[in-house]
């Protein structure tokens, strides 16, 4: 059997609202999306989502890593090759990234679940991630949200098996951005794009997906639907005859589109809440449209999340002010850290701050971090390595105003790891007055600074969430 061993997501703390955007640009204000951090990217995300997919597992047997997002960092450089380090994949891990089309997402999962099948790989992590960025004062602020999902797909046993897809291509322009823009472009005509797009290529899609799997609407427990925002999301479900299969709170409710990563994520929350032989509908869209059905399997009760996407849409935080989102956005000046960087330390360096590797000694069993030649406690040089752990307590902390960052002040912490070492890093998604030494927290792979015109990434503390 074929599917999904595990699934992940991201939700980003902060949330612009509605009631912000009112105040600034007047009208009326309701709603809210998730807001990428200053130091959150789509790659950044995508490792986040893709950690909490693998938890605590052996990734040994994973073979492929499939990276998609319409805004990745980079445009000329592997990105899925430094979410396979992040991840702690082999050397010999297939790599690629996916882009262009909003279906992206679901094209790395069905590729993924097709390599699998295939027999080429044992298992194959997915991750979409977007962060689409618009003009200020459009009404596109407020509905394009930030966002990441993931997924392991392989064999039994599975949480949920792959029972078919249906893919329909259309060259159909609606949403693009070309080389150099810095906004994103949609066509103004919404009639038009949902009659002669949504409306004809997501029913192709579905009707294919059933007639292939041999199922009727009504078998359907939960659909998980790309939509442009969360008003047309309940119109398309219940024009496609899937009322009853409307999710109970539609993560774009309170995260906005998230683009590429919308089913993905959407599909993580759906199996929180699973029953077996549940049936889930996956459908995206994007120059066409493209349809997946898994079914739930009796290990679905046993699935407990890393960080439950139900938890992160409620520990969401309101951005305020409003300049803040446009420094994050780099919509006005900002002052940005451009430190030195070095290419060859960061080869040299990339198992210890890529993949997390200190040393432990074999003698006194103390753990080192940064790595050294000798131990720190008994001086012996039989030191070997030794993975961290991502979590443990604030030792100590201090607050630094005077380094340029959109979200002052800037808090550095010193943290003792569970199961050994200390380490020092940045706090970020925290409010700096609740900072306490024996806080719980949990390192986060984030951008650093961009020394040499590279984006640097490094791991910050953030609070453990607690659920």
């Amino acid at each position: 059997m074929i599917g999904l061993v595990s699934v992940g997501a991201h939700i980003p703390r902060y949330r612009l609202t509605g009631a912000l955007l009112a105040s600034v640009w007047g009208g009326g204000g309701g709603g809210e999306r998730a807001v990428a951090n200053y130091d959150e990217d789509s790659l950044t995300m995508a490792c986040e989502a893709a950690l909490n997919a693998l938890g605590s597992r052996d990734v040994s047997r994973i073979g492929a890593c499939f990276l998609a997002s319409t805004s990745l960092p980079y445009v000329e450089k592997s990105n899925a090759t430094l979410l396979a380090s992040v991840a702690d994949l082999g050397r010999d891990v297939v790599t690629a990234d996916l882009g262009g089309s909003l279906r992206c997402g679901t094209t790395a999962l069905r590729l993924a679940l097709d390599a699998v099948r295939a027999g080429s790989v044992a298992e194959a992590l997915v991750a979409a991630s977007d962060i689409r960025v618009v003009a200020p004062g459009t009404e596109l602020e407020l509905l394009l949200g930030d966002g990441a999902g993931a997924a392991l797909v392989g064999a039994d046993p599975v949480i949920a098996s792959f029972e078919g897809a249906h893919t329909v291509s259309h060259e159909f322009t609606d949403v693009w951005r070309t080389q150099g823009d810095r906004y994103l472009n949609v066509l103004p005509d919404m009639t038009f794009i949902k009659g002669y797009g949504l409306d004809r290529h997501i029913p192709e899609a579905v009707d294919g997906v059933l007639d292939r799997t041999g199922r009727k609407k009504a078998d359907i427990t939960t659909l998980v639907l790309y939509a442009p925002d969360a008003r047309m999301h309940g119109v398309l479900i219940r024009q496609l005859g899937f009322g009853s299969a409307m999710p109970k709170e539609p993560v774009i409710g309170r995260a906005g589109n998230t683009g590429s990563a919308s089913c993905l994520l959407g599909l993580a929350s759906a199996l929180e809440t699973a029953k077996p032989h549940d049936q889930i509908l996956v459908v995206s869209y994007g120059n066409g449209a493209e349809a997946l059905l898994f079914e739930a399997t009796d290990a679905i009760e046993a699935h407990r999340p890393v960080r439950p996407v139900a938890a992160q849409l409620a520990n969401g935080r309101a951005l305020a002010p409003y300049g803040k989102f446009l420094h994050f956005r780099r919509h006005v000046e900002t002052e940005v850290i451009r430190a030195f960087t070095s290419v060859p330390t960061m080869v040299r360096e990339e198992r210890q701050n890529f993949r997390l590797y200190g040393q432990k000694c074999a003698d006194c069993g103390a753990v080192s971090y940064p790595r050294r030649h000798l131990c720190w406690q008994c001086s012996s040089a039989r030191l070997g390595d030794y993975r961290l752990s991502r979590r443990g307590k604030v030792f100590t902390f201090t607050k630094d105003f005077l380094v340029p960052n959109p979200d002052p002040p800037t808090v550095m912490v010193a943290a003792d790891l569970e199961g050994g070492a200390r380490f020092f890093a940045q706090l970020t998604d925290a409010d700096p007055a609740t900072v306490a030494v024996d806080m719980p927290v949990e390192l986060t792979f984030r951008r650093i600074h961009e020394g040499e015109d590279l984006v640097n990434y490094f791991w910050k503390f953030r609070p453990l969430l607690t659920v």
